[in-house]
């Protein structure tokens, strides 16, 4: 290192790896090719020059008040609510994350099997990760359909960000695997690491998911027409979890019948079921209703959220309560 400026650039891409991909010490001096001890000097070195800033966070409040509501509501294992507050919903989600990542590493173990769809609250949950070593896990991609193609909080991506983090093997489901006809995806069965990694989804142990939206100026499939307005009423109405069930399947995982079909390939709903921890993670008032429904069909029993989104469900929960009696 002849002078200050190719100094910094070497500290930056070690504290790259180490910080935002989640790359473990020992995984970085292999491909470095120095000591574990010198990566972690380097590390220091790198946090006492201000390459890394470390922000502190304090612990955001959460509402038990909420929390037991929704507990006696809904038949959950575990329930979170944020108090947002002033924050923006950026800054929620990195709450969110927060907390996804506390429950997470609560029932972390060696030979766990973690699946994962996509969503930014999900990437903010793995930034948070305490990096570690669990060469008996399992991380698989949930569904091969991605929001945003090349970006960090897409399926391949999280798989592969989580992986490093937890230090473990990643089956991956690609992305898009985009069929056209139920022929198309059955033809995409014939592939042998597709065929491996939806039957190890099928035995995960978790599946950590983003709970979706069907708001139409977000809800991609109602923009392009692929399905109506009112087949979009029926999956709000059900549950819609992430990418992984209703933006491509029926609510009972079969091929939906429709003029123009565009559909991936990943788990359905009868699938997700079987999964002894769903966590959804979702926050504001607008997601409530898609949370409802979750909740509702018991798609998720671990919920992440924010307090906006939590009085919007529990509203939503009395006035269904109210019609039927």
């Amino acid at each position: 290192m002849d002078n200050d400026s190719t100094r910094i650039e070497y500290l930056a891409r070690i504290a790259s790896l180490y910080y935002d991909q989640g790359r473990t010490q020992q995984e970085i001096a292999k491909e470095i090719g120095i000591t574990r001890s010198a990566i972690s000097r380097l590390l220091t070195e790198a946090r006492e020059k201000g390459v890394v800033e470390i922000i502190v966070h304090y612990p955001w409040r959460t509402s038990s008040e909420l929390e037991q509501a929704l507990l006696e509501a809904f038949d959950l294992k575990a329930v979170r609510v944020l108090v947002r507050g002033q924050k923006s919903y950026e800054e929620m989600l990195q709450g969110l994350g927060v907390l996804a990542a506390q429950y997470l590493e609560g029932i972390l173990h060696d030979g766990m099997i973690i699946g994962i769809s996509w969503g930014t609250a999900l990437y903010q949950m793995i930034r948070t990760l305490r990096p570690r070593s669990l060469p008996g896990a399992e991380v698989v991609q949930l569904i091969g359909a991605t929001g945003s193609e090349n970006v960090p909080t897409n399926g391949p991506e999280l798989a592969n960000l989580l992986s490093a983090r937890l230090g473990c093997r990643c089956w991956h489901l690609h992305a898009p695997l985009i069929v056209y006809s139920e022929a198309g995806r059955d033809a995409l069965m014939q592939d042998r690491s597709i065929r491996e990694a939806l039957q190890r989804a099928s035995h995960a142990d978790v599946a950590l998911v983003g709970v979706g939206t069907t708001r139409s100026d977000l809800y991609s499939l109602v923009r392009s027409g692929y399905i109506d307005e009112e087949e979009a009423r029926q999956v709000r109405a059900d549950g819609a979890v992430g990418d992984v069930c209703a933006q491509h399947y029926s609510l009972t995982g079969r091929w939906l019948d429709i003029e123009i079909n565009r559909r991936a390939v990943g788990i359905d709903l009868e699938t997700l079921s079987k999964i002894d921890t769903v966590m959804g993670v979702a926050g504001s008032s607008w997601k409530g209703q898609a949370i409802f429904g979750a909740l509702r069909g018991g798609h998720v029993n671990v919920l992440i959220t924010d307090d906006q989104a939590a009085m919007k469900v529990l509203a939503l929960n009395e006035t269904v309560k109210t019609d039927a009696a």
